[in-house]
């Protein structure tokens, strides 16, 4: 009967399963496009700005290959970012149903999350051979930088569809549409368009403009063409320090040959420490007279690597510490800004995930009808001071203020006990069971705190203020009774027929009758 029903929301979600069994992409071996390692030690300004206008045309395969090595290779910028991925990654995350759902809805949230958590990475033989449903997230994370993310999905068909693994798919393989923006995979060179719940295509916006102008890398990689000349101009500088100047002089009138040949014993002498040549021929070192300084090259890299964090992370306080300026006032600041920028990752994330994951195994599978799904959700709250908390909650109760005991255990970070979970209570105290034992524990503990007062008084009043809504609603509909009737005979008869429910006012009554009962015996326990 239930395989019947999820058939039915499936069939009525119009889903098709039709060709999900076929990887688009496929292994490894048969994407086209291989990586050009070379690509980026010789980038410049001009060769970079190249790449960048063929993007902005759709084509963005040599724009995507420069993120990728450019992160590979600048140990700064792969750590920056490393830290605001990990910053996500870290997070828990849930699946939450609607705030009006049902028992069987909340059952089925908890079998679609099982599902997911059932993504191990392994296949039949228990080998890790694909991706978790951790690293899936994690590689979600790649279009922080990048702007872009892909992964096909590798259905695992049967009585149920569910992901058996996720393939990352790197952004190389696809080109854009440049008049309808549409997202395409470069099969064997040939852009062809997206199967349908067959992948989850995560696009991350670090700045306005279409996806291919949007990548956080668009801003990085200036600076890492900036800072590579810095780079080279230093190595070239360290090779040659200290080193004497070696000058090779030959005689007028020889020919090329043989200045060729000098040239090479002065270059090779430096490095192999002995050489030859004519006697015709001389080499002299010349001393220098002067030293060189390699702090302006630190200098103009720190100053690049400085943009760069600050482009990544808003800030340079976690990677350029120096301590003079690295304050905890400073500190606050930052972790503020990190916080902020780590709330604007999740808010890009979890919608990918809760339309290119969920929706499709619910669709597939038929659990929800559409409007009805569970959602998934990263817990970005923040840490709380608990003992803090503790103390405002117990001034404002004090002070008369209604607080919701639920509101109160989620701002405390403290979950609610289950129904057969023991209560954790304070020493020599038992946990009141009801709310009965909850109001006699106010009765009694008026008297504590009013010992030298009217303690029948304060019993009378609190008694009072247990019965007065019984009351109330009582007289209530006595009123009403009165007014429709139209004689004495009638107000009488309708009053006699109403149905009073008096227990909770007895049970209010009870409990005075106990409370003064307690009193009694605690004040002849202490001879008062």
């Amino acid at each position: 009967m239930i395989k019947q029903a999820k058939a039915a929301l499936a069939a009525l979600a119009g889903v098709s399963k039709k060709g999900l069994q076929v990887l688009q992409a496929g292994a490894r071996s048969t994407q086209s496009t291989p990586m050009n390692y070379n690509s980026v030690n010789t980038l410049d300004p001009t060769r970079l700005a190249n790449a960048f206008a063929q993007a902005d045309q759709g084509y963005i395969t040599d724009q995507a290959t420069l993120f990728e090595l450019v992160e590979e290779q600048d140990a700064h910028i792969f750590s920056e970012l490393a830290k605001r991925r990990r910053a996500v990654t870290g997070l828990n995350w849930d699946l939450h149903p609607k705030d009006d759902a049902t028992q069987a809805e909340i059952d089925r949230a908890k079998e679609l999350k099982d599902m997911l958590c059932q993504i191990k990475g392994v296949d039949d033989s228990g080998q890790r051979k694909y991706q978790s449903f951790s690293d899936v997230l994690f590689d979600l994370t790649d279009a922080i930088g990048k702007g872009l993310a892909a992964q096909e999905i590798q259905w695992r068909t049967g009585a149920e569809w569910v992901p058996a693994a996720l393939h990352w798919v790197p952004q190389r393989e696809f080109q854009i549409d440049i008049k309808s923006g549409e997202l395409m995979y470069r099969k064997n060179g040939m852009p062809e368009s997206l199967r349908e719940w067959g992948w989850v295509i995560h696009e991350h916006r670090a700045k306005s403009g279409y996806i291919e102008q949007a990548a956080l890398f668009r801003v990085l990689a200036w600076t890492y063409a900036y800072k590579a000349y810095n780079v080279r101009d230093m190595q070239r500088f360290l090779e040659v320090y200290g080193m004497p100047l070696r000058l090779g002089k030959y005689p007028a009138g020889i020919g090329k040959t043989e200045r060729d040949q000098l040239l090479r014993a002065v270059r090779n002498i430096g490095n192999d420490g002995a050489g030859i040549v004519p006697s015709t021929m001389t080499i002299d070192f010349v001393t220098q007279t002067s030293t060189g300084n390699v702090t302006d090259f630190l200098n103009a890299i720190q100053y690049w690597e400085r943009k760069q964090s600050m482009a990544i992370l808003g800030g340079t306080l976690t990677s350029q510490a120096d301590g003079k300026t690295s304050t905890n006032a400073l500190g606050a600041i930052h972790d503020k800004v990190r916080r902020e920028i780590m709330l604007h990752d999740v808010q890009q994330i979890q919608p990918t995930v809760n339309r290119d994951i969920v929706r499709p195994i619910v669709l597939l599978n038929g659990m929800f009808p559409e409007d009805r799904m569970p959602e998934f959700c990263y817990d970005t709250s923040d840490e709380v001071d608990q003992k803090a908390m503790v103390e405002v909650l117990e001034k404002g109760a004090a002070l008369g203020m209604e607080i919701d005991v639920d509101w109160a255990h989620r701002a405390l970070q403290i979950p609610r006990a289950g129904d057969q979970a023991k209560i954790l209570t304070p020493a020599g105290r038992s946990a009141a069971t009801s709310p009965a034992g909850a109001a006699l524990s106010r009765l009694a503990a008026l008297a504590r705190q009013q010992q030298d007062g009217d303690i029948v008084g304060n019993y009378s009043q609190q008694l009072a203020a247990l019965c007065m809504p019984h009351e109330e609603a009582a007289i209530q509909q006595i009123a009403a009774v009165v007014a429709a009737a139209g004689s004495f005979d009638d107000a009488i008869a309708g009053i006699e027929a109403l149905n009073l429910d008096s227990k909770a006012w007895a049970g209010s009554l009870q409990l005075g009758m106990a409370a003064a009962h307690l009193a009694g015996r605690g004040d002849i326990g202490t001879g008062e």
